[in-house]
């Protein structure tokens, strides 16, 4: 990769980070002044312009700084997906390989359990062959924001409380055994358009579900990529 890409690439995860951390606008000189970027004010000015060209980043007004798109926070998520090494959750014993049917609920609900005590985020499991779905950690998203979400929260419960729409709707996407994350209008139903969906593809019992988690775009991506990953 070359050295100006990879600034470019650096320079950009420090915008969606600081944005995800703050909501803070971020411009050259912030940047410079928080990280140790070895190059001048001009020419970071010169990536961020570059970065907005390409659709990552924007000004929301008349300023010097930058926030990320949607588009930006993709890119970020998939930089995850190829580097992010698996550091963030404990280690713990495998599920058994071979799983009766009759143990599939108890099973599903342990694992949407476990992703919100991680995570402490809204966490769904689903299997769609057997009709069977949960979602945990809507009252815990609720509290926390309060006052904030308004008719987005509405909407989010909405979509999860019509369970054959949710189905069916996972069951259109395109998602991977590994993870797949789905920000903002990359959510196909009106209702997750203000939201981020990261969900990844398990089978249990010979049986094709989906376990994931759905929150505001403003989620911890680095931790609850991890979380999802290693939870299965």
């Amino acid at each position: 990769m070359p050295k100006i890409k990879e600034r470019k690439i650096q320079i950009l995860k420090l915008i969606v980070e600081e944005y995800l951390k703050t909501g803070e606008i971020m411009g050259s000189k912030n940047l410079l002044k928080k990280y140790d970027l070895q190059v001048s004010s001009a020419t970071i000015r010169n990536d961020m312009l570059s970065l907005e060209k390409m659709g990552l980043i924007f000004q929301p007004y008349n300023s010097a700084g930058r926030l990320p798109t949607n588009r930006g926070l993709r890119v970020f998520v998939d930089y995850l997906m190829e580097a992010m090494p698996a550091v963030f959750i404990e280690a713990e014993q495998e599920f058994e390989k071979k799983l009766d049917q009759n143990r599939i609920d108890d099973i599903l609900y342990g694992l949407v359990a476990r992703l919100t005590k991680i995570t402490d985020e809204i966490t769904f499991a689903c299997i769609p062959t057997l009709g069977t779905s949960y979602y945990l950690g809507l009252s815990s998203y609720i509290e926390r924001h309060h006052g904030v979400l308004g008719e987005e929260m509405y909407q989010v419960i909405k979509c999860l409380e019509n369970k054959h729409q949710f189905i069916d709707f996972l069951q259109s996407l395109d998602i991977s055994p590994r993870v797949s994350a789905f920000i903002g209008e990359e959510n196909i139903i009106p209702e997750l358009e203000t939201s981020t969906m990261i969900v990844k593809k398990i089978e249990l019992s010979g049986f094709v579900g989906y376990l994931g988690i759905l929150g505001s775009t403003k989620m911890d991506y680095a931790f609850n990529i991890s979380a999802l990953r290693q939870v299965l």
